[in-house]
């Protein structure tokens, strides 16, 4: 009987000490409950922001109304020199085909539509591209999505994708 249970509890050390080494050599990223993918590390001078596609209909307040989505998308984003209506061929209605300025700098949103960039300060233009296509939208002064970066600081900027949205009044 003496012989029993100290083989039990010879055995249940053996499994406690299998236990801890099998959790310890699991690397973090392979637990399952450490799924959530980490937000990109914020620059300290440049722009951050999120990525939104929307679909459907959008009151004047841009609550959507009708069946529709909005929600944050994994995109390539690029920073443009300051460009304007007359610097892009277009490509359809809500795309650009052709940009004749120079690319700064590119960064892609993660799957919730997250982004950021260091950039110098300046002002650039924004562009995603969207289904191997250039996306954006045009000021009332007819810039391309102009940001402004200013020193040692970030400037937040969220990207519309609406192409597919209606607005109503």
């Amino acid at each position: 009987m003496n012989s029993l249970i100290h083989c039990l509890k010879t055995h249940n050390l053996y499994f406690i000490f299998l236990a801890v080494v099998l959790f310890a050599s699991c690397k973090e990223s392979q637990l399952p409950f450490n799924a959530v993918e980490a937000d990109p590390a914020e620059p300290k001078q440049g722009i951050k922001g999120k990525v939104i596609y929307k679909e459907g209909t959008f009151d004047n307040r841009d609550n959507l109304i009708s069946n529709g989505t909005v929600v944050g998308v994994s995109r390539k984003i690029y920073f443009y020199e300051l460009t304007g209506l007359q610097q892009v061929e277009l490509d359809g209605n809500s795309f650009i085909g052709t940009i004749h300025t120079d690319i700064i700098d590119s960064t892609k949103s993660d799957k919730s539509g997250k982004y950021a960039g260091t950039l110098k300060p300046g002002i650039y233009s924004v562009v995603i591209e969207e289904n191997e296509r250039l996306y954006t939208h045009v000021s009332d002064d007819g810039l391309i999505l102009p940001v402004q970066v200013f020193k040692d600081s970030v400037t937040t900027l969220n990207v519309y994708i609406d192409y597919k949205a209606k607005y109503s009044e």
